[in-house]
């Protein structure tokens, strides 16, 4: 089964999120997380290092296990993702190569209702990061 590792990177009660190039061939045009696939001896926090420095141009130094979920969409192929909480990185996001469109920074409100995420999965828990940002409960 492929396994993905994605970094939130949150700051000011929002989450960092990229939209996902009309050319890819799962969830086009949506917004997710950066990240991508975790290589062969590859762990799940080396490859989202990796993956952050390759997709946005940050270098995580603190982050800590968020959670981990399937998914079956399409349904012909699981996927498990590894997601991280980034508190604190070296660089500046921007987009680098054609993977992405667009980054924004997205509050929990925003998030909830207008960010059409490639994975449904992640509208919870990106929410919580982004109401924990401000010391709102979860």
């Amino acid at each position: 089964m492929p396994e993905i590792a994605m970094g939130a990177l949150s700051q000011n009660g929002t989450v960092l999120l990229a939209r996902r190039s009309s050319m890819r061939k799962v969830h086009p045009d949506r917004w997710s997380l950066p990240g991508g696939h975790i290589e062969e001896g590859e762990d799940a926090e080396t490859a989202m290092c990796r993956e952050l420095m390759e997709e946005i141009g940050v270098m995580p130094e603190l982050w800590q296990f968020t959670g981990r979920f399937v998914s079956e969409d399409p349904p012909e192929t699981s996927v498990t993702f590894h997601v991280y909480h980034v508190d604190k990185w070296r660089g500046r996001p921007r987009l680098i190569g054609d993977e992405h469109t667009e980054l924004r920074w997205f509050t929990a409100a925003e998030i909830e209702k207008e960010a059409e995420l490639a994975l449904p999965q992640l509208t919870e828990m990106l929410a919580r990061l982004a109401m924990r940002e401000t010391g709102t409960p979860a």
